[in-house]
Parts: structure tokens; sequence; C-alpha cells
């Protein structure tokens, strides 16, 4: 008997023994993959990734950040009422897409915004102003700046009259739109109901095809003139061709604004040749851009000055048929078809953002002769051979980077 327990101790020891071991291997192994330094964690984010702020974290930022500034000073400076928007049934389904697939909630954003009209509301008691009246008088002074061609001036003029009629709620809506020859367009409207009972219809400029999920302006200026428009089943924000920033032009002073900024972390090339009396740059971009993974190609030229950085974007008649890809590692990002073009753009909007230098952008255009394919394919052989490739089939040249 008594060697039966010692040999069912011996037995339970080794069991004991062997799980301590075999828990103590797995817990090793489990903690190798964990990186062990700041090389293999920037390793580690290269192949992964690094998860981009969704609109529910800044908000609850914001909100925390509030919050501590009343409780350290006993004050607050932003109110703690917020607006009120209301969507119909399409655009809280095209929104409510947009918020699970990207992480950016634009309900939520707009739902976050604080009323600014306490102030106004206490004048307003004060001085027993008739807002309907105040209103209209304001009104009138936007109509004449709109009959005169002054927009923005007429804008903030009616900004101004519907401030200081105190906004209640927004409501934001679709009515079909027939204006793009074909059925399943929609127009948005903005529905503003103020204080006095008054209520103003706004025409958004935007339209918006929920079967092909492709967001757009009337005009090709881009969503309310801003410049881009929307691919809801892309997640992604590209520009058409006319759009604002074209009358501007490009200089070095752009990016270097914008790598002052905690917003854009990219790369970019700058290919400069010669060619037909001007200078020319097609200028690349990747990286990232806000909440996005993105890339650019821009085709610019100059008269031959010799100094100075800055070239003006081609008109329509020096447009070239383009098309890009965007990698990271083997996975295809997003694509955009060739089309004919001066700056060929997409930014996807994700929830997880890659390093510029783990991107891979492929783009190829097509040259207007034999002379601007040499002269172009030069200046990258001269400047970039180091971290560009090309290949050329007639006259088109595709480029990896």
């Amino acid at each position: 008997m008594k060697h039966i327990k010692k040999i069912t101790a011996l037995l339970l020891a080794l069991v004991i023994g062997f799980s301590v071991c075999s828990i103590s291997f797995t817990s090793a192994a489990e903690e190798t993959k964990e990186p062990q330094n700041l090389v293999e964690y920037k390793e580690m984010l290269d192949e992964e990734g690094y998860p981009a702020i969704t609109t529910a974290q800044f908000v609850d930022g914001m909100k925390t950040a509030i919050n501590g500034f009343r409780a350290l000073t006993g004050r607050g400076h932003i109110p703690k009422e917020y607006m009120t928007f209301v969507a119909d049934d399409i655009l809280q389904q095209v929104l409510g897409h947009i918020a699970d697939e990207t992480g950016v909630d634009v309900l939520l954003g707009l739902n976050s915004l604080p009323k600014t009209n306490e102030g106004v509301k206490f004048a307003v008691e004060t001085f027993n102003i008739d807002t309907v009246a105040l209103r209209e008088e304001i009104f009138k002074i936007r109509y004449k700046l709109d009959d005169m061609d002054m927009g923005p001036l007429a804008s903030i003029m009616y900004y101004l009259g519907m401030y200081f009629s105190i906004i209640e709620e927004c409501r934001v809506y679709c009515v079909p739109y027939d204006g793009m020859g074909e059925d399943g367009w929609y127009v948005i409207h903005l529905q503003i109901e103020v204080s006095d009972g008054g209520v103003e219809d706004i025409d958004a400029g935007i339209i918006i095809n929920p079967e092909t999920g492709l967001v757009r302006g009337k005009n090709d200026d881009g969503m309310m003139g801003i410049g881009y428009n929307y691919s809801i089943y892309e997640s992604l924000v590209f520009a058409p061709v006319h759009v604002w920033m074209r009358d501007f032009g490009f200089n070095l002073f752009y990016d270097f604004f914008s790598y002052t900024t905690p917003f854009f972390f990219y790369n970019t090339r700058r290919i400069k040749f010669d060619y037909e009396g001007k200078e020319w740059m097609i200028q690349v971009w990747k990286g990232n851009y806000l909440v996005s993974n993105g890339a650019e190609v821009g085709i610019y030229n100059r008269d031959k000055i010799k100094f100075g950085s800055h070239y003006d974007c081609v008109g329509d008649e020096d447009m070239m048929n383009m098309s890009m890809k965007l990698y990271h590692g083997d996975k295809l990002l997003f694509e955009r078809p060739e089309q004919l073009h001066w700056w060929l753009t997409g930014f996807q909007l994700s929830k997880t953002l890659y390093p510029a230098e783990t991107l891979t952008l492929d783009f190829t255009i097509e040259m207007k002769d034999e002379a601007m394919l040499k002269a172009f394919c030069e200046s990258v052989d001269k400047n970039y051979h180091k971290d560009m490739t090309y290949t050329v089939d007639g006259l088109k040249v595709n480029v990896v980077w």
C-alpha cells in the first residue's frame, strides 16, 4: 500500500510539474509574440498598422477635457447643450454604414456640436428683439449680395440671420433628384427650425445615389463645392476635375505647412523635366491624411523662370489619362480607374492607418508624345532610381513607388 501511495504521489508530482512547465513554456511563447523593444514595436506597426481615432473616441475625449476644465476652474466656456440633427431613413442607413466601416460617425459628430445661442437668447430676451423682423432685414442684405455675385458674403449674412433667430433643431433628408438623367439619385436638404417657429429649407448642394454609393456635388466641383466627392462602399474620398484648389497651383509651402500639423504624415516625390518650352512637375504623394490612407498624382507646369517652387495646375488641354493603385504589402487598399485628370486622388477612410513608408503607390500616366515620355523617364532615372521603378508600354509609363 505504501508503494502504491509513493507511486501515485510520484505520478501526481510529474503531472503537476509537466503542467507547470507546459504553462511556463506556453507563456514564454506567447510573450515572445509581443514586441520586446522599440524596433520590434515599429515592425509590428509597419505590418499591422495603428488604430485611427474614431468619432466616438474624439467626442469622449473632448467631453472629458471640457468637464475637467469645469472642475478645475468652476466655469465652463463651452455650453453643455448640444445641437440636434435628425436624419431620414435613407441617410441613417448610409451614415450608419460609414460609421461601422470607418469609425467616422457623422451624426454623432453633428449632435456633439455645442449650441452657441445662449448669448443670443440673453440678448433677445433682454432687448425684446423681434427675431422674425430681424431675420427678414438680414435676408434682404443677403439677397442683394447674391445679385451682386458676392456668394461668400451672402452666405455669411444667411448664417447671421439664422443665428440671431436661435436655431432649435436641424433635420437632414433626401428628395428625389432627376438632374443626373437617371433614377436612384437624391438631393440632400437641410431643414432648420428656429425658436420663433420659422423654418428654413436649404438645398445642401449634395446629391447621393444609395445604390451605387456615390456622393457628389451637383456640379463637377465636389460636395457643397468643397472639392471632394465620396464613394460610400469604397470608403473613398476623391477629387473631381473642376475644383477650387486648381486656381492656386502648388509649391513647397503647401507641403511644409502640412508637415507642421498633426494631421498629415505622407511622403512625396517631385519629378521635374522640361518639355515644349515649359518646366513640368509631376508630383506624387502617399501616406496618412487625417483618418485615411491616401495617395495623389498631380500634374503641374510653368513658364521657364528657373527660380521659385510654385507651379500652376495644368489646364484641360494638358490633362492626361491616369490611374492608380495603393497597396499595403500585398493588400490592395483601393484603386482609381483610368481617367483624364490633372490631379488623381484617393483617400480611404479607415480604422487602421499604415506608415507612409509601408505603402506602395502604383500609378500609370499616358504621356503626350515620345519626347515627353523620354524627359519624364530620364528625370526618374536621375533622381529617384533608388525607390522608383517603371515600365513603358507605348506612351504609357507605369511607375511603382
